[in-house]
């Protein structure tokens, strides 16, 4: 764990805008189980349009946001579990 400064510019729900010491933009912060919940919905839709007879460069494209956003959660099972803290959702 690194003892590092971050600031809560606005905080609604389970997203918040946190300002990292040292970097030039905030970023977004949103729940592990929210993130991994929209991951979830935006995979199944990416699913469904596959079996479908639809825009494939479209497809291809939502399928290149969900690989993305499976890479932002790939730490966070281990990093939760490695503190002791139960994961807030059923790993896949």
């Amino acid at each position: 764990m690194q003892d590092k400064q971050a600031w809560v510019l606005a905080a609604e729900g389970n997203v918040a805008v946190v300002q990292l010491n040292g970097r030039a933009f905030p970023g977004v912060h949103i729940q592990g189980d929210t993130f991994m919940e929209l991951r979830r919905q935006l995979a199944n839709t990416v699913a469904r349009l596959r079996r479908t007879s639809c825009d494939h460069k479209v497809v291809d494209e939502l399928g290149d946001l969900v690989q993305q956003m499976t890479e932002m959660l790939r730490c966070y099972p281990a990093t939760l579990l490695g503190h002791g803290i139960q994961l807030p959702y059923h790993a896949p």
